[in-house]
C-alpha cells in the first residue's frame, strides 16, 4: 500500500477476496490465505473507523462557529486549512 488511500485498501482487500477464490488452492493454502484475509479485515475496519473519525471531525470543524478553533494536527489539516470562508 504505497500510498495509504483507502482506495489502495479497497485493491488490496479483492486482491485477497481473489486469491481466496482460486478453485486450484491447496487447503493448507486456503487456511492461509483465510488468516490473511481476516487481518486483512481487522485492520481494515480500523482504518475505516479511522476515516470515518475524520470525516466526522471535519464535518464539526466546517460547522464552527469560532473561526479561532484549530483542529488537532493528527485530523489531516495544515495549519492553513484552519481557516473558516
Amino acid at each position: 500500500m504505497a500510498s495509504n488511500k483507502l482506495e489502495d485498501l479497497n485493491d488490496l482487500l479483492f486482491n485477497e477476496l481473489s486469491r481466496l477464490d482460486k478453485d486450484d488452492i491447496k487447503p493448507e493454502e486456503l487456511n492461509h490465505e483465510i488468516e490473511r484475509a481476516k487481518a486483512m479485515s481487522a485492520v481494515g475496519n480500523t482504518i475505516i473507523q479511522n476515516a470515518n473519525t475524520v470525516i466526522k471531525a471535519a464535518a464539526i470543524y466546517d460547522q464552527r462557529v469560532d473561526n479561532n478553533m484549530v483542529l488537532p494536527h493528527m485530523i489531516g489539516l495544515d495549519e492553513h486549512d484552519n481557516t473558516k470562508d
